[in-house]
């Protein structure tokens, strides 16, 4: 039965689609030969028996499915017996594929001279159980790859990860089984294999989980293999000559562990590991040692996935720039790769304010507050000869928003009643009369 590994792959949506399989071309290989540098090639969901073999030379472009892998109405199988699908050209992406190889070639091979190529969200597998010399995936002399969230087996008689002479690729979150070698690297005199980072992978029922090869005078060293699972009952976790690598995390994670809380450097998950965890952090209290030169100082006493930790899984698939919100003004995040490589990101949120009031009569009072803030990036790189990298990227958002205050002052008093004191004609005759008889009353007594 197959393991699938992936969690979260979404399938684009249409409108980025430069070209549509089977729509605009009835094969990937005819797509493939049509599209221009940076384009995005789409696959409907569907079986693709492809007549001939595919080979990306144009840097930038993606290839995309329009279906979900694990549903199987909607996966994008591609199948060949033979030259499969081969990558020679730099920032290329393939995600959300089933890809079957009928005959005797790689799955997927990237080839010498590829920089920031990126495989995600694949299962690729062989039907040739009798296969040698071809791989899954291969990644010759080729930098900066990702192989993120794929499900890898079937190659029994082979490799389901081949790093061959290749240095600085990632190898992050798979499953990995049923396989000879569940991943293999390899160094030489002239190419070696170092800087490689290996994590948070699911590796079982392989006859090796990973073999390291070294020719002669070749440098395999300062990889990073940590938070991986290795159970290959009754088989080897670790096979060959592995140099001197790292076997627990760069940096120490604070994680969840039954209920409790801990933080501490990370090692790997050994099946044959038969430590003790006297204080119930799960780390064992002894190393698991592979060798005087490998030492995994901090073994894990259960399979990684039982520990609750946030790790980070790269991906050079910008689908669309990232919308952030955040209350702070500067974050800095730093990075160490076992003292070797320092990352620092920088962000810097400048902001101006301006406030316009505008009143129209006493009655209604109008204030609006308009927030722009200023946005601006810089990238700044150096490097010197102690492998020290620093990057510095400035970056702000744009906050606007709008303050309406209405007042409404109250109405003035009532006016008091006007009383009317004018005299008509009549009436003042009327008065004289009185007045007269009033005054004759008043002699006479």
């Amino acid at each position: 039965k197959e393991v699938l590994s992936w969690s979260s792959y979404v399938p684009p949506n249409e409108t980025e689609c430069d070209i549509i399989v089977p729509d605009n071309y009835p094969s990937i290989n005819m797509s493939v030969t049509a599209a221009q540098p940076g384009q995005t090639i789409c696959v409907r969901p569907g079986e693709y028996l492809e007549v001939n073999g595919t080979t990306i030379n144009k840097n930038g472009l993606r290839l995309l499915a329009l279906g979900r892998p694990e549903i199987p109405n909607e996966s994008v199988i591609i199948r060949r017996s033979g030259f499969l699908l081969r990558i020679q050209a730099s920032n290329v992406v393939v995600s959300g594929f089933i890809i079957v190889q009928e005959g005797s070639w790689h799955g997927i091979d990237i080839y010498s001279g590829s920089q920031n190529v990126s495989l995600t969200y694949n299962v690729v597998t062989t039907t040739n159980s009798s296969l040698t010399g071809y791989y899954g995936i291969r990644v010759y002399r080729s930098s900066n790859v990702i192989i993120a969230n794929n499900t890898i087996y079937g190659w029994a008689s082979t490799y389901g990860i081949f790093v061959n002479e290749a240095s600085n690729n990632t190898i992050a979150n798979n499953t990995i089984y049923n396989n000879n070698n569940g991943i293999r690297i390899r160094a030489t005199s002239t190419y070696p294999a170092k800087y490689n980072r290996v994590f948070l992978n699911t590796i079982f029922n392989n006859t090796y989980g990973i073999y390291f090869f070294i020719g002669a005078g070749g440098n395999l060293s300062n990889n990073e293999i940590y938070l991986n699972t290795f159970n290959n009952t009754n088989n080897y976790g670790v096979y060959g000559t592995p140099g001197t690598n790292r076997w627990y995390s760069p940096v120490e994670y604070t994680y969840r562990y039954g209920d409790k809380y801990f933080t501490s450097y990370m090692g790997n998950y050994w099946s044959d590991y038969n430590g003790t965890d006297s204080d119930g952090n799960g780390i064992g209290d002894a190393p698991y040692e592979i060798n005087s030169n490998n030492v995994d100082e901090y073994p894990l006493m259960k399979p990684h996935k039982e520990y609750l930790i946030g790790v980070e899984i790269p991906t050079t698939t910008p689908t669309e720039a990232p919308t952030e919100t955040t209350t702070e003004t500067t974050t800095t995040e730093t990075e160490t790769q076992t003292s070797v490589i320092t990352v620092t990101h920088t962000y810097i949120q400048t902001e101006t304010i301006t406030e316009t009031i505008t009143k129209t009569t006493p009655i209604i009072e109008t204030e609006t507050i308009t927030f722009t803030s200023i946005s601006t990036e810089t990238v700044t790189s150096t490097m010197t000869d102690t492998v020290t990298s620093t990057v510095i990227t400035t970056k702000t958002e744009t906050q606007i928003g709008t303050i309406s205050v209405t007042v409404t002052q109250p109405a003035p008093p009532a006016e008091l009643p006007v009383i009317d004191y004018r005299v008509t004609a009549a009436t003042g005759v009327m008065m004289l009369l009185v007045g007269f008889l009033l005054g004759y009353v008043l002699r006479r007594r």
